[in-house]
């Protein structure tokens, strides 16, 4: 059988060495913690995240809320005249013929407002 040749390697100095050892720890770790930090998934995008839907969740709850106030609504004047004569009164201050309509103030309007 034929022998397998085993040339003289260069061996690395002491101090390059070490550096080189030092290197090939440090950098995984401190990739590690870039990448659980940093990025599209760190950790603060995750909470960021989290905090927006939240923040989102209420939104649509309360919209869901006011949607359901307005079909109450919707569904009320389909049905109830005096409801529909009441917003009509109150809102556009429309009034029957020969009717008068009384402005009642909870506070005197000041000089300046007055005619």
């Amino acid at each position: 059988m034929r022998a397998f040749y085993r040339g003289h390697s260069t061996v690395l100095p002491g101090s390059t060495r070490r550096r080189l050892n030092k290197f090939l720890i440090f950098a995984p770790v401190v990739l590690s913690v870039y990448f659980c930090f940093a990025g599209d998934s760190g950790f603060f995008q995750l909470v960021m995240r989290e905090q927006q839907i939240a923040a989102l969740k209420r939104e649509i709850a309360t919209i869901r809320q006011q949607n359901a106030d307005s079909e109450r609504e919707a569904a009320l004047l389909e049905d109830n005249l005096g409801e529909i004569e009441r917003i009509a009164r109150e809102r556009y201050g429309m009034v029957y013929p020969n009717e008068s309509v009384y402005m009642i103030y909870t506070n005197p309007p000041t000089e300046l407002e007055k005619p």
